[in-house]
């Protein structure tokens, strides 16, 4: 089909806070010489996959629970095939609202309950076993992961990234073809957002890009059915270039300029220029940065 070797290989997830903790996630198509060249060193998709907390000045390689900013933390690692995500959407955090004049930034009572953000790493991956592409077999590998405590010492082709803030939480999965015997060569990111603090939901205004236009649930007027897959239904255009940024932090992109009825009259095409300048100028960043410490 059209576009099926096209692969969302980096992002970018800006923090709005006194630190402007910006993160970086992105992959390499080779593992780094570090990971490659070090049979000791256990590294996020066997070094192709790479994480930047400083806006992509700096990068590591490796699996762990990291704090940054405030109140933010990313855990991160490797996956058994089993263990990772199918699909999930986010939830409403459960912790009562303030009242919407405070601060969303720095009002201490606007974030997710503190157990997300405290919740071992291997509590977390205990947490959503049910969405799990085989929750059965993977029980009996986090059952290992338990008794040996040592989740951030597993190698693999594929990883998980919990990003936890005060605000809202993301879950994205890396998966990539075998390096040794690559049937289907790609390397590809997906991210769901899964818990959303209840205050800032309501009072955070209009969202945009495809988080934005999917937002709410939307129904067939006519059967009741819930929309889930048809996106000239869903979505403001067809045409994947009118969501691409031309480079990383970028929030200006052409949908967001389109009425919520144009998706029916656009015609999807090709997009080139915006996606591919952002994947060149990270993969330059993230070169200098691992191959010239």
């Amino acid at each position: 089909p059209n576009d099926a070797n096209m692969f969302i290989s980096g992002m970018t997830i800006g923090m709005f806070d006194q630190l402007n903790s910006n993160i970086m996630i992105v992959t390499t198509p080779e593992p780094i010489p570090a990971c490659k060249e070090d049979p000791n060193m256990v590294c996020l998709g066997e070094g192709t996959l790479h994480i930047s907390f400083d806006g992509g000045e700096t990068f590591l390689s490796q699996p762990g629970d990291f704090r940054y900013g405030l109140d933010h933390r990313i855990v991160a690692h490797n996956t058994y095939a089993a263990c990772s995500r199918k699909w999930h959407d986010y939830d409403v955090s459960d912790l009562p609202a303030s009242a919407s004049k405070n601060n969303l930034r720095h009002e201490r009572d606007r974030r997710l309950a503190k157990s997300a953000l405290e919740k071992k790493p291997i509590e977390l991956l205990i947490k959503n076993k049910a969405e799990m592409i085989d929750k059965t077999e993977c029980s009996s590998w986090i059952q290992d992961r338990v008794q040996h405590n040592d989740l951030f010492q597993q190698r693999g082709h594929w990883s998980t990234l919990y990003v936890e803030t005060p605000l809202v939480s993301f879950h994205i999965e890396y998966r990539r073809s075998d390096f040794w015997n690559p049937e289907c060569d790609f390397q590809s990111l997906d991210a769901w957002m899964t818990k959303v603090d209840q205050t800032f939901l309501e009072s955070s205004g209009e969202w945009n890009g495809i988080l934005g236009e999917t937002r709410h649930k939307v129904y067939d007027e006519t059967t009741g059915a819930q929309i889930k897959t048809d996106r000239s239904r869903l979505l403001r255009s067809m045409n994947d270039a009118d969501y691409e940024v031309s480079e990383p932090f970028q929030t200006q992109f052409p949908a967001l300029q389109m009425s919520s009825t144009s998706s029916s009259r656009t015609s999807r095409s090709s997009g080139s220029g915006g996606i591919g300048q952002m994947v060149s100028s990270v993969l330059e960043s993230v070169e200098s940065s691992i191959f010239n410490p």
